[in-house]
């Protein structure tokens, strides 16, 4: 028999960055309790790393406000009246509500709100089974703030993320002459990962430049810092491509080859010229103009490289022009003066900025979420994507030096294959479902992992109208958080450190989230509490083996033959290798097949092009309107989003929120550094403390999100935000929450 007061070592994977980071961790136990935390070897040493929030998660785990059973709601929503209930009490009001609500709604009218899979596989694998077994509603959470990403993506790229396409070799350390961070602050939000991949580049000799209307942490290590107006992103994608065109820079052999540049276009109609526009044939086939012969030809795999990409063509009495070529024409408008008027970069700065991109030998555009959360961030991204696209800087090819992951979710996706599975719902298509009944009535909603009155847009609305509509709410959760208050019932959950997870991060890596110890309290994982619901609801058979049971579900997949979970207890895995010399090529799932610089199922929307259009709602010019700044919404090496708000060692170092106003802005209002000030606008107030710096322009002010409704002295982050919802995104894929693309006006606040 062993000693009880041995310490065991055990290794797990830390899940708390969104599964980006996902730090490998060694956990000290001893008699079932974690005593000590410290990094976990990977197969390349200096990824080996941990952060202060994986330094902290012990705070979480015996955090002395941990929610330790179930809880039945005594008061008014809001209040945080509850008394405690068994599970199996909470199980008998979860069935009959659910029952009742199905009755007489539909299993559609319940909604299961999750937050993103990066956090855990499983977990969330479990709520979607449990949702297409019922036949109820999975709430996609893409909209709560990362769906403009996707959104532009699929447009030009036809794939959910362009990160293969355009991250190039940065997986494999082989480093580029230029690397630009563009909509991303990855000191803060992936440190680790991506930040030191970054100072390692600097090391070798990459220079490092930053796009951001904020000067952050990662701007303080770059060789340049381009800081622009929130929202104008597009505006200086097209100035940089007028200078590129202008100059001559552009790589034509890569648009004729791997883009619709070369694809002809009808003046008239704004469509793309079809085989059977000009003969007597049904074939949609594309044409491109043939400069040898002067006429047009259909467009085939190695003839499109003889195409001109410039001109006015006429074909059978039709004018038509080549992608390029209008692409070029709406570049020509942007020229470095306007460019500069609109995005408040210098003219001389937009020049040089393009000069380098056109001029160096390889660039690599490593970007994430920061400026797909404003109204036209879909646009920003295509005009991102085309920037490298016409200057050859997209990869065609797997470069990252293994075989990306591809994992097993079609039992969890559609569980019974011969039946239907579950309806689908936007985040923000939720709010006129609640509330509405449209585009259905959602009268129940479950929350896991997510803390949506805090984290959602426009949290005035929810109050008020949005969790007054529903009959029924249940939230799993660590803490009583603001969204938790609201909840009819309270199921604790476990922390990362009580229940096993897959997880397929960092890439190139596959590690395991192996249990550490046994749950605490009456807490139970979000796996376990999902099988024991749908053993009441006659599905208990499709959740047998818990945990580990999912995981080996998951990783049933050929692109991951030999990881298995007894492998990756004791080390993290790498994916498989590409064979030497080998290619494994990316297709563009668009229409065309190519990187679509020209999207004709956007001609409608007069989104064929990357066009620049301006902010819903953050002022183009500074003190102009009624609410003259834009306010953005940074993130905090503090924190996950809201998680680890309430950790007293983090709190000790970031002790309060506080609003970043530039000097001018300040001196303008007589504000000064912690003074309270309110931020207002027609939708609600926010009161805090201010901090001036330099860090955010003129016009611009920043509020790190995260930070719970309690810890603002009147609001919060996202009382000021808007739920407008963009078309041409629903259209696509899915709406997005616009949280930096947000009018506000700021006062010294007043005692009432």
């Amino acid at each position: 028999m062993g000693n009880i007061d041995e310490v065991k070592i055990i290794r797990t994977a830390c899940p708390q960055h969104c599964g980006i980071d996902c730090c490998g961790i060694l956990a000290h136990v001893k008699n079932n309790k974690v005593i000590k935390l410290e990094p976990a070897d990977f197969p390349y040493e200096r990824d080996r790393r941990i952060c202060l929030r994986g330094l902290s998660s012990l705070d979480i785990t015996y955090h002395p406000e941990r929610l330790k059973f179930p809880m039945k709601r005594t008061g008014e929503r809001g209040e945080g009246k509850f008394k405690r209930i068994s599970w199996d009490e909470a199980h008998d009001i979860i069935v009959s509500n659910f029952t009742k609500i199905s009755e007489k709604y539909g299993w559609k009218s319940i909604g299961w709100v999750l937050g993103g899979p990066g956090a855990g596989t499983t977990k969330f694998g479990a709520y979607l089974r449990l949702a297409s077994l019922t036949q109820s509603t999975r709430v996609s959470a893409w909209g709560y703030g990362d769906a403009g990403l996707p959104c532009g993506s699929r447009v030009i790229l036809g794939h959910h993320f362009p990160y293969l396409h355009l991250h190039g070799t940065f997986w494999q350390r082989k480093w580029p002459d230029l690397l630009i961070a563009w909509g991303t602050n990855p000191a803060e939000s992936m440190p680790l990962h991506n930040m030191r991949k970054i100072m390692d580049a600097k090391e070798e000799g990459t220079q490092f430049l930053v796009v951001d209307p904020r000067f952050t942490i990662t701007a303080s290590k770059a060789d340049e810092y381009i800081g622009l107006k929130p929202g104008t992103d597009s505006a200086l994608t097209l100035g940089i491509m007028n200078v590129i065109f202008k100059n001559n820079l552009h790589d034509k052999k890569f648009i004729a080859e791997h883009t619709n540049g070369p694809y002809l276009v009808r003046i008239d109609t704004g469509k793309f010229l079809r085989e059977k526009d000009i003969e007597d044939k049904k074939s949609d086939a594309y044409l491109f103009w043939h400069e040898q012969s002067k006429s047009q030809k259909k467009v085939r795999r190695k003839n499109v490289m003889e195409a001109s990409l410039t001109g006015t063509f006429e074909v059978n009495g039709i004018k038509c022009k080549p992608v390029l070529q209008l692409l070029m024409d709406l570049a020509a408008e942007y020229t470095p003066e306007k460019t500069a008027e609109i995005t408040g970069i210098s003219s001389d700065l937009v020049v040089k900025l393009a000069k380098r991109i056109g001029t160096a030998n390889d660039v690599i555009f490593l970007t994430h979420m920061g400026f797909t959360r404003t109204y036209h961030g879909d646009i920003s991204l295509r005009g991102v994507i085309s920037v490298a696209a016409i200057t050859g800087n997209v990869t065609t090819a797997v470069t990252g030096g293994y075989i990306p992951a591809t994992l097993n979710w079609k039992p969890f996706l559609k569980a019974i294959p011969d039946k239907p599975s579950y309806h689908r719902l936007g985040i923000l298509n939720l709010y006129d479902a609640v509330i509405k009944g449209e585009p259905y009535p959602i009268k129940a909603v479950w929350f896991s992992f997510i803390n949506f009155l805090n984290q959602c847009a426009n949290s005035k609305k929810i109050i008020e109208e949005f969790f007054p509509s529903l009959d029924f709410i249940v939230q799993t959760e660590l803490f009583m958080t603001p969204s938790a208050k609201y909840a009819d019932l309270i199921l604790p959950v476990c922390s990362f450190l009580e229940f096993s997870d897959f997880m397929f991060m960092p890439y190139p890596y596959l590690q395991l989230q192996q249990k550490v110890i046994e749950p605490l309290y009456e807490s139970k994982s979000d796996v376990t509490i999902a099988s024991e619901l749908a053993e009441r609801l006659g599905f208990g058979d499709y959740f047998k083996g818990g945990e580990e049971g999912m995981i080996d579900i998951i990783l049933d997949n050929p692109s991951l033959a030999g990881v298995t979970r007894e492998k990756l207890k004791d080390k993290a895995m790498r994916l498989r290798k590409l064979p030497d010399g080998g290619s494994f090529p990316l297709n563009f799932g668009t229409p065309s097949g190519k990187i679509e610089l020209y999207a004709e199922q956007l001609v409608e929307d007069g989104e064929a092009l990357p066009v620049y259009l301006s902010p819903i709602e953050a002022p183009e010019t500074i003190e102009k309107g009624k609410y003259p700044l834009a306010f953005i919404q940074g993130h905090s090496r503090f924190r996950t989003h809201s998680t680890f708000a309430n950790v007293d060692s983090l709190l000790e170092l970031n002790p309060e929120p506080l609003v970043e106003i530039n000097p001018i802005d300040a001196e303008k209002r007589k504000i000064i550094d912690n003074d309270y000030v309110t931020v207002f606008n027609d939708r609600a107030k926010t009161t805090l403390k201010a901090r001036v710096t330099e860090s955010v322009g003129p016009g611009v002010i920043n509020i790190t999100e995260g930070w719970w409704i309690n810890q603002f002295k009147e609001g919060s982050v996202n009382h000021l935000t808007h739920d407008i919802i963009n078309p041409v995104q629903e259209k696509v894929y899915e709406p997005n929450m616009h949280f930096n693309d947000v009018a506000v006006e700021i006062v010294k606040y007043k005692e009432v």
